[in-house]
Order: C-alpha cells, then structure tokens, then sequence
C-alpha cells in the first residue's frame, strides 16, 4: 500500500509545520473548541466507550483497550477521559496506545501522559494494526482522510478482520473531512485535494498534502465493503457531522471565496464584552453549489432556520443598549445557534468532520 504524508499514516511533512505550535497553543482552544467542539466530541466518544461496554457474550470488562491513530499531542485521550463512562466508580480502566508519526508531537503527548497504562508509539496504521483486538479503535482530527479511499478500506478491512476475534463488541471511530462543508464550497466535486493547515497557530511555513473528503453515503459504502471483505459482522453504522458552520477553515476562507469568518463571529457573540453585527451571521449569502438532492435538501431547511434566529436575534435588540445587547442577547443567541448546529447533524458529509461509529457484533 502506498502511504500519505501525515501523523498515523505515512512519512511527516512540512504540512504539519508548527502543528506542535498549535497544538500547545493556548488560544487555540476558543470559546467554540471549549463550549461547542469539545462537548461534542465527548457525547461521541462517551457512546463509543457505552457500545463497546454492550455485550451480552460476557460480563463488562475491566479494561479498556484503545488504538489511537493519528494521536498527536494526545488530545483526544484527554477527552476520553472526560466521557461520563469512564468516570463513574465501577468504570474500566483505559488502557491506551497512541500512534502517530510526528516525534516532536509524540513526544509533548508523552510529556502529558506519565500513566503506565499510556503508551506512544511512532507507527504507520498502513503498515498494519497491531495483532492484539483493542475494545476501540479511535480517530479524531481527520486522519483517515490522508489516505485514498482504497487505502482507508483496506485500513478499516484490517481492523475489522481483528475483531472477528474480539469477544466483546469492537467499536470503530473514522473521523474524516465532510465533503460538502462551507468551508470548501470550490472542492465539491472532488473526494482527494490539496488541502493546508493554514489555520494552525504558528508563524512557520506549511505546504499542501493531498486529503480526502467524504459523503456520508459513501464512507457508509465503504465500511460495509470492508466489513464484507473481513467476513465481520456489524451491528450498526451511525455517521454525525461536526463543525457545520464554525469549523477551522470559516476563518482562512481560504477556499469559499467571500466567505465570512463565522468562527470568530460566535467566538464574539459569546463575549459579553463585544458587541458583534449579527447580520454578519446570516448563511443565506453563502453560495452553494451543486450537490446530492438530500444535501441540497439539508442545508436548504438548515439556512432557514439559522437565518431566522438571526432575524428574531435583530428583532430583539431593537431599541436595546449597546451593552444589554453584547451582554445578555449576544451570549444567548451564540447558544441557541449552538444547540440548532447540534440538532442538525444528519450524517451527510456537510461539516468540517464526518464521523463514522461503527460497531461489530460481539466476535465479528
């Protein structure tokens, strides 16, 4: 199999110039990454760990064996740990190994994590997975979507042919780039382009690195050809859409022509010290191109509902203080918007991420 230049699959390239930069960086995590992205990522991990709890084969296990591909400076073992699975008296103990192929990030991962129940391997995921079944096979961060697609099934085909020796369910996590983002509205029509990580809060240079992107008609294909191919049984496939309207490349526009830095826009609404022109956040200017009748359909009721909030928002600061309104009417409106991002998540490839939760049957 050929490999991609990137952490977890392939050889590093300067792609990833200054990711340990943004990955240290403390204002990285704004207000959207701590309020909005990271409890969503949590509610998806915390349903990984309960499926792989689920068996009815054997009594719940002890331990918790994860494969962490990609894993970087270790961020998503620390969202993990914050799942309310794993925090309650009886939980199992997490047993983690992370791969990746950045030293420099491994290396501030191992720096964080001193746990003897934590390792970091530097290692290529198409070079095969380890012999050991692992309870979880997590991805977060898109790095399934540096492989082709033939590459990620034969990844997935791997995985799945392991735990058909697994007594207990096997859960999957494929975090891939959405097809259909409004950050990449001039990429529909292609699956593999260059993409850069011009959002990373560094002042060092970065190329381009061929990346994936996904429909989730056709990352759901694909899993169940690979599953077809291991001879592994699944229960289920349930795809989610992340980052719908605040993901990292609103505020590069490096790929929507014109388009507004809606990022910082919410990061300011939820300031109660900075008034924000709400109309700025309206998704009806956005122009979208082509695409499959159901994401047509999703985005055409998705924009109608932001917009009217953002016009109810307006109506409501009519004849308001300047600061009442940043103060009280901004921080409201930035979570309603929140929780109508949150209920619109139909697993079509339309966010930043698409995430893929696959579970097998007990045995495979």
């Amino acid at each position: 199999m050929s490999t991609a230049p990137h952490p977890g699959s392939g050889t590093p390239s300067d792609a990833y110039a200054g990711a340990v930069d943004h990955y240290t960086s403390p204002s990285r995590r704004d207000w959207v990454k701590r309020e909005w992205e990271e409890p969503e990522l949590v509610r998806v991990l915390d349903a990984a760990v309960r499926a792989s709890a689920n068996s009815s084969v054997r009594a719940p296990a002890t331990t918790l064996d994860v494969l962490d591909v990609g894993c970087g400076t270790g961020v998503a073992l620390e969202l993990l740990r914050a799942a309310p699975s794993l925090r309650s008296p009886d939980a199992p103990s997490v047993r983690y190994l992370g791969i990746d192929l950045d030293p420099e990030l491994l290396g501030v991962a191992a720096a964080r994590f001193g746990d003897p129940k934590t390792r970091f391997l530097q290692a290529d995921i198409t070079d095969g997975i380890p012999d050991a079944p692992h309870d979880l096979y997590l991805s977060t961060g898109v790095p399934y979507s540096h492989l082709t697609h033939d590459e990620l099934r034969e990844v997935v085909t791997d995985v799945l042919r392991a735990a058909r020796r697994h007594p207990r369910p096997t859960v999957l996590l494929i975090d891939v780039l959405g097809r259909y983002s409004i950050e990449w509205t001039l990429r529909w029509g292609q699956t593999r382009w260059d993409y850069r990580m011009s959002f990373f809060e560094t002042d060092q240079e970065h190329s381009s690195t061929p990346m994936s992107t996904y429909g989730g008609a056709e990352l759901d294909a694909l899993l169940r050809q690979a599953a077809e191919v291991a001879g592994c049984e699944l229960d289920r496939i349930e795809l989610v859409d992340r980052s719908l309207v605040v993901g990292r490349h609103t505020a590069t526009g490096e790929y929507t022509p014109g388009l507004r830095n809606y990022r910082q826009l919410l990061n300011d609404l939820a300031d109660p010290d900075t008034l924000v022109e709400v109309a700025d956040l309206r998704l009806g200017d956005v122009e979208l191109p082509d695409a499959p009748a159901a994401v047509t359909r999703f985005f055409a009721g998705f924009v109608a509902r932001w917009d009217a909030r953002i016009e109810l928002a307006q109506a409501e600061a009519r004849g308001r203080d300047d600061r009442e309104v940043a103060a009280t009417l901004q921080p409201a409106l930035a979570e309603d918007l929140q929780a109508l991002e949150l209920a619109a998540q139909p697993g079509l490839g339309v966010g930043h991420s698409l995430t893929a939760t696959v579970v097998t049957t007990p045995g495979g």
